[in-house]
């Protein structure tokens, strides 16, 4: 039986392979997207402090801008989250993991990959992504997905099951695999990071330099085994053959890979401080768009980081989340789990309060590690129609009511202001959901319609064609820029302004500020003077404060009061030389 130092020793590393995990997505998320070429505008202040973002979303047809705050993680931690509540099942996770939690996973989800979404379409039908009952070329389609998506989650299965001896474990990583993926890459991919964290967590010893990657290499033959027959569907084995014919040679050269990717590490790590994290990444192909985001690159890149930087973890996390051009949350999650694993949770003490809903985090960590069951009533299946009908229901439910998850959880509405396409022919619906036991989940509905050229609330969607007629249609400042790539670090980095469109000849904010070029003047007639003052409310303007003044802007006004009241205001030069007034948005 374990020893009190023991329990506690595994409980903190669960805690700190949780909170480390949602750290890197959080922290890499807003990279993710990001070209090498723009890499400069994303090193403002520390880099392990959270920042406030926008992202675009919608694609073509429904384009709008969502706001990501500071710390919030993407679908790295959500479907870590999702399994962990489906382990806690016990026997059945399986089940309520596919039937369940991913089905519903899909109408929250924040930048999910392409093949986890068209699996959980084919749970959403209640067919397996598999089954010979699907198109040929939407199996095959399965088959050929070899991302990260896997190796992403199944830290769980190892806080759950890591006092027990390794196949086991990889029988059930497998199994949560070929719910959404069916290639080697990501199967093995899952199973290379799982055997990394399980060697981890068990260490009760420090690790030593390099350790990680020396223990792949030795046990080889364990983590990169096929799982036993019984753990694997018949019908998924036979469909794998007529997919992607010879299963097992694939199999063979994605083991290759990972083999010679480590190989690769040994050599980096040899060079000890003279080892260069960018020089190993490229090598590992994490910044080859074609295979970046495959499973046994994203295991191997996080086991060569974490060994690299296991005695500095947080800047261990930091180098992932801000190796541009790779997958960044996803790499800086994984490095994040693998660290939490070896140094348990104290390191993450200045970031973890910037966590989105770290306490849950936390309490889930807990569970895992001490087996805890939910013994509720089995949850009903979560399907197409189902999950519909709940959306609709849930949009338009009251602000601050409490409503029933597909899950079975309570939770409490928070209703943001809609947004309307500038074409009026689409509208966004903005909730966000505190779950009971503590989750944050945002559901974002998209209606197309003829909603009228507007944005705003619920409300304006309903003003007539008529009234909206005898209304002015807008109005904004409009001031000329030397740089909008400066001038749009300073007023949405900064200041906090969302942008609502961007092109090469203007940046228009949803506050109503647009930037135009500087030849933009050329229009105006000779003699006439351009003058103009922004104002601007902003939350958090002692923070914003600090950021301008360590900027190197020019402060015309250092922060202070407005007059007798309670407001405090600011004034500073844009990167442009206009005069900008902030004033707080909270009253204080």
């Amino acid at each position: 039986m374990a020893d009190n130092n023991t329990i506690t020793l595994k409980t903190s590393k669960g805690v700190g392979a949780m909170l480390g995990a949602a750290f890197g997505d959080a922290l890499g998320w807003p990279n993710e997207r990001i070209a090498k070429s723009n890499a400069s505008e994303q090193t403002q202040g520390r880099l392990h402090d959270f920042k406030r973002w926008t992202r675009r979303s919608g694609g073509r047809f429904f384009p709008h801008e969502e706001i990501i705050e500071e710390g919030e993680y993407s679908d790295d931690t959500q479907l870590i989250l999702a399994l962990s509540r489906s382990l806690q099942k016990g026997e059945a996770w399986w089940e309520h993991f596919t039937q369940v939690e991913l089905p519903f996973w899909s109408v929250y989800e924040r930048g999910g990959g392409g093949a986890t979404k068209r699996s959980v379409e084919s749970w959403l039908d209640g067919v397996k992504p598999w089954s010979p009952n699907r198109k040929p070329q939407d199996v095959k389609r399965y088959y050929d997905a070899g991302g990260n998506g896997v190796a992403m989650r199944v830290l769980p299965h190892i806080l759950r099951l890591g006092e027990i001896e390794f196949p086991k474990i990889a029988t059930n990583i497998f199994l949560d695999g070929i719910a959404t993926h069916g290639h080697p890459r990501a199967l093995l991919g899952a199973l290379t990071y799982g055997f990394a964290l399980w060697a981890a967590f068990r260490k009760d010893s420090k690790l030593a330099y390099g350790e990680l990657v020396e223990e792949l290499v030795k046990n080889v033959d364990i983590w990169s085994a096929l799982p036993a027959t019984p753990g694997i569907p018949p019908e998924w084995k036979s469909q794998a053959e007529k997919s992607l014919q010879d299963y097992m040679k694939l199999w063979g050269s994605a083991k290759a890979e990972v083999m010679e990717y480590l190989e690769a590490c040994r050599a980096e790590l040899s060079k000890g401080a003279l080892s260069l994290d960018d020089d190993l990444l490229k090598k590992l192909q994490c910044f080859n768009s074609k295979i970046s985001g495959a499973g046994t690159v994203a295991a191997i890149a996080s086991v060569y980081l974490a060994s690299r930087h296991a005695a500095d973890p947080i800047n261990g996390v930091v180098k992932a989340a801000f190796a541009i051009g790779s997958d960044t949350d996803t790499i800086a999650s994984m490095t994040g789990g693998l660290l939490g694993c070896i140094n348990g949770s104290d390191w993450l003490s200045p970031v973890k309060q910037g966590i989105q809903d770290a306490a849950y985090i936390e309490k889930n960590a807990f569970k895992l590690a001490s087996g805890y069951i939910d013994d509720k009533p089995t949850h009903e299946v979560v399907k197409k129609s189902l999950l519909k009908n709940w959306v609709d229901d849930v949009v338009i439910a009251p602000d601050s009511s409490e409503v029933s998850l597909p899950d079975r959880r309570k939770a409490k509405v928070n209703r943001s202001r809609d947004y309307i396409g500038c074409s009026g022919k689409f509208k966004v619906e903005f909730r966000r959901f505190t779950t009971e036991d503590g989750q944050t989940i945002y559901l974002n509905k998209i209606s197309k319609g003829d909603f009228g050229p507007i944005t705003g609330n619920p409300k304006q969607a309903n003003v007539s064609h008529q009234q909206s007629l005898a209304k002015s249609l807008g109005c904004g400042s409009k001031i000329p820029v030397d740089s909008f790539e400066r001038a749009v670090w300073f007023y949405r980095d900064c200041l906090g302004l969302t942008v609502k469109k961007q092109s090469s000849d203007v940046v228009v904010f949803d506050q109503g500020l647009v930037l135009v070029p500087l030849s933009y003047t050329n229009n105006i007639s000779q003699g006439i003077q351009l003058r103009a003052m922004l104002y601007i409310q902003a939350t958090n303007i002692a923070e914003r404060f600090r950021w301008v003044k360590e900027s190197d802007l020019q402060i015309v006004s250092a922060l202070a009061t407005w007059g007798k009241s309670a407001i405090s205001f600011f004034r500073c030069l844009d990167p442009d030389g206009n005069v900008v007034e902030v004033f707080s948005a909270d009253g204080q």
